[in-house]
């Protein structure tokens, strides 16, 4: 992925942040633990702003791709490369890399597709069912 070293990043930087959060309570030096959070928070804004940099081509692209499977059962391998598709498109694995979910599912919500999940019986391996997708408004 080309993001993933700006998604390790952000992740670090998340763990510092709430971890600096953390030691407030134990520590008498709140005031000088906030300027240090003030400092990753904004260093974290600029890895944040360039990893979404992209996102609206990315955007248009994927729902190119989404809307020639609306009303598809979209089994096990279609699903697969449905994510493959969508994370090469944004160029990292996650949607939201302050939040650990990077499936399908996730993804899916990101995009603001709809769809429905059918189980089926005797496989772990629900059924994709792609209704259609709520468009973003593009300026």
């Amino acid at each position: 992925m080309i993001e993933e070293n700006l998604e390790k990043k952000i992740n670090k930087l998340d763990g510092d942040i709430e971890a600096l959060r953390r030691a407030k309570y134990y520590l008498s030096n709140k005031e000088e633990i906030n300027e240090i959070i003030d400092v990753l928070n904004k260093e974290r804004q600029v890895y944040s702003d360039e990893i979404y940099l992209y996102d609206r081509r990315a955007y248009e692209e994927c729902i190119e791709i989404i809307s020639e499977l609306i009303d598809k059962e979209l089994g096990m391998d279609e699903q697969i490369e449905l994510l493959e598709a969508i994370k090469k498109q944004h160029g990292r694995k996650s949607p939201n890399v302050s939040k650990k979910s990077y499936g399908l599912n996730a993804w899916l919500k990101y995009l603001d597709v709809e769809c429905n999940w059918i189980d089926n019986e005797g496989s772990d391996w629900s059924t994709l069912i792609i209704t259609g997708y709520t468009p973003r408004i593009q300026d």
